[in-house]
């Protein structure tokens, strides 16, 4: 048996949660790792735990994530005994991972229930090993100048990503998936075609880094609405008049349908992606496959508890600033577009915290942490904590970085379906 926990819609919890957790539930944008460790307590548990190796995590009757279990602690609270787990997150071709991820969860009230896992669990690990794996999935998502280019992005923000890209760079954003709402998984194959009026064809290829989730729709008219996206690291984007042209997809896939989908989100049957990898890796030059690359950006380190740290290391040292010069800070980091917010005399300021490995020269900032600050000019501060660094026991050394303060008026960047980089200036600078 398997032990599922249900999680709910992301909430913020008390200060004093003995796992130092500000916030506990799902969210589309979390990786398993973070998700098994924002979740894996605190639950009140009977003895039949301690018989249990299998625990997962599910939402919207879904399995969503697979862990095996290496211990438990328990924690005395109100007078009550709870329980966090620890254990390891079960990757894609683990044939634990793959038959129960997604397969649908126990329909209970009581957030704790079980999942009968014996067949699986019974098997040797040869025979596990046999089981049916889940297959990366490609899916090709796609842009019409025609119907989206906001101040002309596609010749004036969409050029530079190309040299950056080209440079050596990672480039991580979120991209439309039109109808598409689920079946994707972080490592899935993406493919960027251009459509509309020539050249159009596949301009550029990633990985996705998420799942799929919704957020403000793209089009300024639907502004009202929501919109499916997905995060995505592009590992080529190259120029429209080099891509590999739509009457190529044509004439060397055939198979591959109408290569002029009406929406993003269009998934490719395996033989066509593999076809399409093919003719991608020959227009590029390339001998071989691409490999998925990734790189420690800003916001994007993989190890979800080293990123956590960093971020709230970086928001520590921009509340405790303003705290030491008589603000009123409040800690509200989850489910807003902003940190914290600090009061001081009648006036309110918002606070976003950003904190890198990096010399960050560059940070990443949301689309909705964008919009706030346009909206509230002069009011909005942006806090860079860079040049963290890890002591021996994993712990940041608080006497490390470089931390500076801006002003957040992000009046210069174009409101894009992806996320932005954002490099301050020295205009900006507060202190």
């Amino acid at each position: 048996m398997a032990v599922n926990f249900l999680m709910t819609d992301a909430h913020q919890v008390r200060d004093d949660d003995p796992l130092g957790r500000s916030w506990v539930g799902w969210t589309p944008t979390s990786t398993d790792d973070q998700l098994w460790e924002i979740n894996r307590g605190l639950w009140i548990l009977g003895d039949r735990i301690a018989g249990e190796k299998i625990a997962t995590l599910s939402y919207d009757g879904r399995i969503q994530v697979v862990a095996e279990i290496t211990g438990r602690t328990r924690y005395e609270i109100g007078g009550q005994s709870k329980w966090a787990l620890s254990g390891n997150v079960l990757r894609p071709g683990d044939p634990l991972h793959d038959q129960l991820k997604g397969s649908p969860a126990p329909r209970h009230r009581n957030p704790v229930s079980y999942v009968d896992t014996s067949v699986l669990e019974s098997l040797p690990p040869v025979e596990r090993a046999r089981l049916a794996v889940r297959d990366r999935v490609t899916m090709v998502v796609t842009w019409n100048p025609d119907k989206w280019n906001p101040d002309n992005w596609g010749t004036q923000v969409y050029p530079q990503d190309v040299k950056k890209v080209a440079a050596g760079g990672l480039l991580r954003g979120q991209w439309a998936t039109g109808n598409r709402r689920s079946g994707i998984e972080p490592g899935d194959r993406v493919f960027f075609l251009r459509q509309g009026v020539e050249p159009r064809g596949i301009i550029g290829s990633g990985i996705t880094t998420s799942r799929i989730f919704t957020d403000t729709h793209w089009d300024d008219e639907r502004s009202d609405g929501d919109a499916n996206y997905v995060l995505v690291e592009w590992d080529t984007l190259l120029l429209p008049e080099v891509g590999l042209p739509h009457a190529s997809l044509i004439g060397q896939i055939p198979d591959g349908g109408a290569w002029r989908p009406q929406s993003g989100g269009w998934i490719l049957r395996p033989d066509v992606a593999a076809d399409l990898e093919a003719s991608w890796a020959k227009h590029l030059g390339l001998t071989t496959l691409m490999p998925p690359r990734s790189s420690p950006r800003q916001g994007w380190q993989l190890d979800p508890v080293r990123r956590k740290k960093v971020e709230d290391a970086a928001q520590d040292r921009l509340m405790e600033h303003y705290r030491q010069r008589g603000w009123v800070v409040n800690d509200v980091r989850y489910g807003n577009p902003y940190d914290a917010t600090a009061t001081k005399n009648g006036a309110m300021l918002w606070l976003e915290a950003k904190g890198t490995e990096t010399a960050g020269a560059t940070v990443i900032v949301s689309p909705n942490e964008v919009r706030w600050a346009r909206e509230h000019p002069g009011a909005c501060v942006l806090g860079i904590l860079s040049d963290v660094v890890f002591q021996p026991n994993g712990e940041v050394d608080p006497t490390s970085g470089t931390f500076r303060i801006f002003q957040w008026n992000p009046d210069d960047i174009a409101l894009t379906p992806r996320s932005f980089d954002f490099t301050p200036t020295d205009t900006d600078l507060l202190t």
